[in-house]
C-alpha cells in the first residue's frame, strides 16, 4: 500500500515538473492557504487587541460616570442610575458600589440590582487581589460556562471615605461575533482551496489534451505528407498509362477486341486520375493549403467554359446540355479556376446520374449576389439521402446498383470549395423526377 502511494506521488511529481503552469499552481495551492491562515491569525490577533482596548476604554468611561455622581446623588437615585447604565451597556452583567467594612468585608452602597443594596458581602474576585491604584480601573479576565467574563474595579476616595466601583462584563457576544467572522474566513479559504484543486485538475487535463493534440497533429501531418506523396507518385504512372492507351486507341492495326482492351485501360486510368485528384483536393482542404486568388470575373464566361468542356460527355449520353447566357455581364469577385472546378463537379454529377432528358444551367443576378442553378431530369434523390449528400464517401440509395461509378467525395469537396469562395449550396430533388442544385455567391462586384 505504501509503495503504491509512493509511486502515485512520484508520478504526480513527474507530471508537475513537466508542466510549468501546473508547477506554479501547485506552489500557489500550498503557499496561498498557509499565507492566508497566517494573515488571518494576524488580523484576528489585532482585532482582539483593538477590541480589548475599546472594552477597557468603555469600562473606564463607565467607572468615570459612576464616580462623577457617587457623592452627588442619594443612594436611591444612585441605584436607579446604575440600573440605567446596565441597560444602556448590554455587556454589563453587574454594577455595584462597595464601601469597605470591618474584617475585610464590603457593604453594597448601591447596585444595578436594587435587592443587593445595603447587603454585606465577602470580597469578590477582583477585590481579593488587594487595593488597586486610586482612580484607575483594574480588570481581571475570568472564564465561565457562558463565555469570557471580565471583572473591573476602581478605587476612589471622597472626604476620606473609600469606595470601590465594581462592574462585571460579559464578552461572550463580541467573542461570538469574532469567532463567526473567523469561521467565515476559513470557509472562504476552504472554497478557494477547493477551487484551486479543481483548477489544478483542469490544468492537468489541459496539459493532457495539449499533449494529445500535439501528438494527433503530428500524426495528421505525417498522414497528409504520406497521402500527398502517394498521390503525386500515382499521378506520374497514370499519366503514362493514359497517354499510351490513347496511342493504342488511335492505332489502326488493333483488332476490335484489342481496341476494347485499350478503351477499358483508358477509362480505368481516367477513373484513377479522378480519384487521385479527389484525394489531392481533400489533402489540400484538410491541411489548409487551399489557395483562393480572388478577382472580378464574368460568371457567363466561366459557365461557358464548362459547357464547352462537358458538351461531348453530354452528347455521348444523348443528353441536352442547355445554357442560356444573359445579355448583360454578371460580375463576381471570386477565384475563377475554383468556380469553374465547382461548376464542373456539379454539372458532371448531373450528367452522370441522368440517363435521358436535359441538364440545364441558369444564372441570375440578385440583390445580394449571383445564384447559379443546375437542374436535371435524372434519377433524383429522396429526402433521407439528401441529408447525406454532402458527407464524404456517401453513396446514395440505388446508386450502388447502377453502372455509375464514383467515390462519394465529389459533393463534399464541392461544398468545401464553395465555402472557401464564401458561397452556399443547397439541393432540391424528387425521387424519379430530377434534381436542382442551387449555388449562391455573395460579394457581387460593381460593374464598370
Amino acid at each position: 500500500m505504501i509503495s503504491r502511494v509512493l509511486n502515485l506521488l512520484q508520478l504526480g511529481w513527474n507530471k508537475v515538473k513537466g508542466n510549468a503552469k501546473l508547477s506554479f499552481l501547485v506552489i500557489v495551492l500550498f503557499v496561498f492557504p498557509a499565507l492566508f491562515v497566517f494573515v488571518l491569525e494576524q488580523f484576528y490577533s489585532v482585532a482582539q487587541a483593538n477590541m480589548q482596548t475599546v472594552e477597557l476604554s468603555r469600562t473606564a468611561t463607565l467607572h468615570d460616570s459612576v464616580g462623577a455622581v457617587l457623592t452627588v446623588v442619594d443612594q436611591a437615585r444612585l441605584t436607579d442610575l446604575l440600573s440605567e447604565l446596565q441597560v444602556q451597556n448590554r455587556d454589563v452583567t453587574a454594577l455595584r458600589v462597595y464601601a469597605p467594612g470591618p474584617d475585610q468585608t464590603y457593604t453594597v452602597v448601591a447596585a444595578s440590582d436594587a435587592e443587593e443594596s445595603n447587603n454585606t458581602a465577602t470580597p469578590v474576585t477582583v477585590l481579593q487581589l488587594g487595593q488597586v491604584t486610586p482612580n484607575q480601573s483594574f480588570t481581571v479576565p475570568l472564564e465561565s460556562a457562558g463565555g469570557r467574563l471580565e471583572q473591573s474595579v476602581r478605587y476612589v476616595e471622597f472626604g476620606n471615605q473609600p469606595y470601590y466601583i465594581f462592574s462585571e462584563h460579559s464578552r461572550a457576544q463580541i467573542d461570538s461575533v469574532l469567532l463567526q467572522r473567523k469561521q467565515d474566513a476559513y470557509i472562504l479559504l476552504t472554497l478557494i482551496f477547493v477551487f484551486l484543486i479543481g483548477l489544478a485538475y483542469w490544468i492537468n487535463r489541459q496539459a493532457d489534451w495539449e499533449q494529445r493534440y500535439k501528438k494527433l497533429h503530428g500524426t495528421l501531418q505525417e498522414r497528409d505528407l504520406f497521402a500527398n506523396m502517394i498521390v503525386h507518385e500515382l499521378r506520374t504512372p497514370l499519366t503514362a498509362i493514359k497517354g499510351y492507351s490513347s496511342f493504342l486507341q488511335d492505332s489502326k492495326t488493333l483488332s476490335s477486341e484489342e481496341q476494347r482492351y485499350a478503351d477499358t485501360i483508358r477509362e480505368s486510368a481516367e477513373r484513377l486520375v479522378l480519384l487521385v485528384n479527389d484525394f489531392l483536393e481533400i489533402a489540400r482542404i484538410q491541411s489548409g493549403q487551399m489557395k483562393i486568388e480572388s478577382a472580378t470575373v464574368d460568371v457567363r464566361n466561366s459557365i461557358q467554359l464548362l459547357v464547352d468542356s462537358l458538351k461531348k460527355e453530354a452528347e455521348h449520353k444523348n443528353l441536352h446540355l442547355i445554357y442560356s447566357q444573359a445579355s448583360q455581364p454578371q460580375l463576381l469577385k471570386t477565384d475563377q479556376n475554383r468556380l469553374v472546378q465547382v461548376l464542373t463537379n456539379v454539372v458532371s454529377n448531373s450528367i452522370k446520374y441522368t440517363d435521358e432528358g436535359t441538364v440545364e444551367i441558369s444564372c441570375v443576378e440578385t440583390k445580394t449576389g449571383i445564384t447559379i442553378r443546375v437542374q436535371d431530369t435524372g434519377m433524383g434523390i429522396d429526402a433521407e439521402d439528401q441529408k447525406k449528400l454532402f458527407t464524404p464517401f456517401a453513396r446514395l440509395g440505388g446508386v450502388e446498383h447502377t453502372t455509375t461509378t464514383g467515390t462519394g467525395l465529389g459533393m463534399w469537396i464541392t461544398r468545401q470549395m464553395i465555402q472557401f469562395l464564401e458561397g452556399s449550396i443547397s439541393v432540391e430533388s424528387i425521387k424519379g423526377v430530377g434534381t436542382h442544385v442551387i449555388m449562391h455567391f455573395e460579394h457581387l462586384s460593381s460593374q464598370d
